[in-house]
């Protein structure tokens, strides 16, 4: 059975806060945390020119953006969030039974705001601002299933289950 990603169908942003989750309207775009291990540089005999070689899972900053519309109550919230829950859905195509349907993500994010631009003020346009954070903790979920678990704090770095940053946690 092949089944095959093709788009986002709509997301949602919640905070959390007191253990509920409060949603967030008017965002326009989220750009999700990207993954860049730290690196240095080697070079010396027995290596044709240099290498920049990733720390043994040792991410560097990842940071969240949330694109808004307008500035509101709610988004006013976003300011001084720290927990935050970004859900949506792809649809999806088996093409061996023919059958379309969905995949349910959610991306689970502890993090810092770092960045506010409350965007451009213009009749008659959208003021297009956006809500910046430094990420120490990201897990996502697909369907239920944990496919990446990262947790500077707390040494975590699990891709589908397994930890691959264990063996630093256990030698330390």
């Amino acid at each position: 059975m092949a089944k095959k990603g093709n788009k986002i169908v709509n997301y949602s942003v919640y905070i959390r806060q007191d253990g509920k989750a409060k949603k967030i309207g008017d965002t326009t775009s989220v750009q999700l945390p990207s993954i860049e291990m730290l690196t240095d540089t080697i070079k010396g005999a027995g290596i044709m020119g240099e290498l920049d070689w990733p720390s043994y899972y040792q991410p560097g900053s990842m940071t969240l953006t949330i694109n808004m519309r307008v500035t509101g109550e709610d988004l006013a919230l976003l300011a001084g969030a720290n927990s935050i829950e970004i859900r949506w859905v792809t649809d999806v195509f088996d093409d061996a039974n023919v059958k379309v349907g969905i995949n349910a993500h959610k991306a689970f994010i502890k993090c810092i705001n770092k960045k506010i631009d409350e965007g451009k003020l213009e009749p008659g346009a959208s003021q297009d601002g956006s809500f910046e954070y430094e990420v120490f903790a990201y897990k996502r979920i697909i369907n239920g299933k944990e496919i990446l678990n990262i947790d500077k704090f707390n040494g975590i770095f699990a891709i589908n289950g397994k930890d691959y940053a264990k063996d630093v946690q256990a030698a330390l």
